[in-house]
């Protein structure tokens, strides 16, 4: 089993190694600009197409997004919708990639911890930025002695545990069903695996992305809903 992160090349002069994982994400962002680009290249009154499916994927997180936390909510639709769309995305590339022929080379971004990592700080500045754009500085303070002052340390250290467990559960998740299907893969006779990467991969993997988008929301939502 080869390690999780492995080096695929070197930009020249810079000596700046390319690994797997990041052109996995670059694949997956190529996706996204790809899609977003058709879609919206040729626009119509009455969509079709690719176009439909934009619109769908659109109004469809705006709507999430409203539930949770009501108008303001349009105005992180775009962040929400996005970290969704690159996490379904780079979850489900197992499912293309898997195999033995790839050498742990090519497989989901999100197995290695930095993808994680980063989208759970990303999320976590976007909700205490969220926080202070919805009630200023001074309600962001306030919000952290409430409801009583002596829970200041604890609110505090959400912003520690918050971004912890959202990346440990999507890199637990997605490495462990990573590291199954390339011991099915080398265990079963071919075609077996298979079965099961339709689970592991497709389902667990847009699950994992749903979980992470759901969570998201509620920790933005936590910091611009009005305090009792």
């Amino acid at each position: 089993m080869n390690d999780s992160v492995n080096v695929v090349w070197e930009i020249p002069y810079l000596n700046l190694p390319v690994t797997n994982v990041v052109i996995m994400s670059w694949i997956a962002m190529l996706v996204i600009i790809l899609w977003a680009f058709l879609a919206t290249r040729k626009m119509k009154e009455i969509p079709s197409g690719l176009q439909s499916t934009a619109e769908i994927v659109v109004e469809s997180v705006t709507n999430f997004t409203e539930s949770f936390m009501g108008k303001i909510g349009k105005t992180f639709a775009p962040y929400i919708g996005t970290v969704g769309l690159f996490l379904a995305i780079s979850n489900t590339l197992g499912a293309l990639f898997m195999g033995e022929l790839t050498h742990g080379l090519v497989a989901p971004p999100t197995r290695s911890l930095a993808i994680p990592v980063a989208l759970a700080l990303m999320t976590i500045i976007v909700a205490i930025g969220a926080g202070i754009y919805k009630k200023g500085i001074k309600g962001f303070i306030k919000r952290l002695f409430h409801p009583l002052p002596f829970l200041f340390p604890f609110n505090l250290l959400e912003f520690i545990t918050k971004p912890l467990s959202l990346s440990m559960r999507l890199f637990g998740n997605i490495l462990g069903a990573y590291i199954l299907m390339e011991l099915l893969f080398v265990s079963l006779p071919w075609g077996i695996p298979s079965i099961a990467c339709m689970y592991f991969d497709l389902f667990d993997g847009g699950l994992q992305a749903f979980v992470f988008v759901l969570l998201t929301v509620l920790y933005i939502s936590e910091e611009v809903r009005e305090e009792e």
